[in-house]
């Protein structure tokens, strides 16, 4: 049987625990949820502070559904961290490293189907945002958007990966992930412009990821890209990086 094993090349079995990551998925309703999800949050936000940001001239619905999308994103990394975790708890990992698998292969798996979910939840945010009047300008940067979301979506969905393996605990990682989710995301210029924060820590609220994406999408939804979209494409590939190396390190690190 390992000698059978051996011999299936590490493409057929990441396409094999891919497939049966997504019919987890689609058994337990997680994509509904992340498709449904994006929704509560956009009209949570927009209807309470819609007429004070148009009293401004800001179109709200085109300036809020970007960190819609990046929220959308971080909801989905705590559902792979829970994942990575229960995974662990229930040994399906201890049966992975019986076989002849590589250690980037399970990670990679997940990873795989986690994407499938980030692409569930940014098109009910797309949705919602479309439904209050958000829209796109230009196919190309239309193109550039979504790819620049699952880009961010994949750092964050690696991390959280990362850390439930390590912590095999769905609450500690969900209690972990959450506080730096709910900072960055509260401090940022998703919800509002930089100029609603205090001074002394406005540095701060423009130059951290979540602001940096949130307006790279914003330009991009607007058939643009400047130098802020240059630096959201760095910081992704800044936290993208390590996010996989530590997805693959912790994976060896529970083989040995």
């Amino acid at each position: 049987m390992t000698a059978a094993l051996q011999r299936v090349p590490a493409s057929l079995q990441w396409t094999a625990l891919s497939e049966r990551g997504i019919r987890a998925a689609l058994r337990e309703g997680d994509l509904i949820l992340a498709f449904a999800s994006p929704l509560t949050f956009f009209v949570c936000i927009y209807v309470p502070l819609r007429r004070s940001m148009e009293a401004g001239g800001i179109d709200y619905a085109q300036y809020l559904a970007p960190l819609i999308v990046v929220q959308a994103m971080f909801f989905t990394a705590m559902f792979a961290g829970d994942r990575a975790a229960r995974e662990v708890q229930g040994g399906m990992g201890t049966r992975l490293r019986a076989m002849p698998v590589r250690a980037w292969v399970p990670p990679a798996a997940r990873i795989s189907a986690n994407l499938v979910r980030a692409i569930a939840a940014l098109a009910g945010a797309l949705v919602v945002g479309s439904l209050f009047g958000f829209r796109f300008h230009g196919l190309g940067h239309t193109l550039a958007f979504v790819l620049l979301t699952l880009a961010f979506g994949t750092a964050v969905i690696l991390a959280a990966d990362a850390l439930g393996t390590a912590t095999a605990n769905p609450e500690l990682g969900a209690t972990v992930l959450f506080a730096p989710q709910l900072l960055l995301l509260m401090m940022s210029t998703g919800f509002v412009p930089a100029e609603g924060f205090p001074g002394w820590i406005q540095p701060f609220v423009r130059n951290q990821p979540v602001s940096q994406v949130a307006g790279a999408l914003r330009e991009l939804a607007a058939g643009s890209a400047t130098a802020t979209t240059a630096v959201a494409v760095a910081w992704v590939a800044g936290l993208v990086v390590p996010a996989a190396v530590a997805a693959v390190r912790v994976e060896r690190r529970r083989g040995r």
